[in-house]
């Protein structure tokens, strides 16, 4: 069995993953425990992510939006967040984002401040290079 197969889904019908993301990277996660990003299929899409602590899956129905303290009574589950309204996991293509959101309102996240989630340009200038130079010296 993968590590990352899909099991459960979530009262509101989004997927419930395990601990970690796509490749064994940590989840960039919202105040719900869930963010966007891509699934063992490929496809970008919201879902939530275990975790080793009370609640271990949802806080609240997300995305958050940094609205989960509101929905809280007693006891406040909310996760710490990404620091935005939407959280997407890094690398994740904003063009597939986009075209996963445009579903339902094309203009949604506009509306919204999200974490940084683009590939670094630092890395990719990096990568390019060494392909250049290993291809120079071949």
């Amino acid at each position: 069995k993968q590590w990352y197969q899909r099991r459960v889904r979530a009262m509101d019908g989004f997927k419930i993953f395990s601990y970690q993301d796509v490749g064994g990277a940590t989840p960039i996660v919202d105040e719900c425990g869930g963010h966007f990003g891509p699934t063992d299929t490929g496809e970008i899409e919201y879902h939530y992510h275990s975790r080793a602590i009370v609640p271990y899956h949802t806080a609240c129905q997300g995305p958050s939006l940094s609205q989960c303290a509101g929905t809280q009574r007693g006891t406040n589950y909310c996760h710490p967040g990404c620091g935005a309204d939407v959280c997407v996991q890094p690398g994740t293509s904003e063009d597939d984002l986009r075209t996963y959101l445009a579903q339902w309102d094309p203009t949604w996240l506009d509306k919204y401040t999200t974490n940084d989630y683009a590939p670094k340009t630092e890395f990719k200038a990096l990568k390019k290079l060494v392909k250049e130079l290993m291809e120079e010296f071949a």
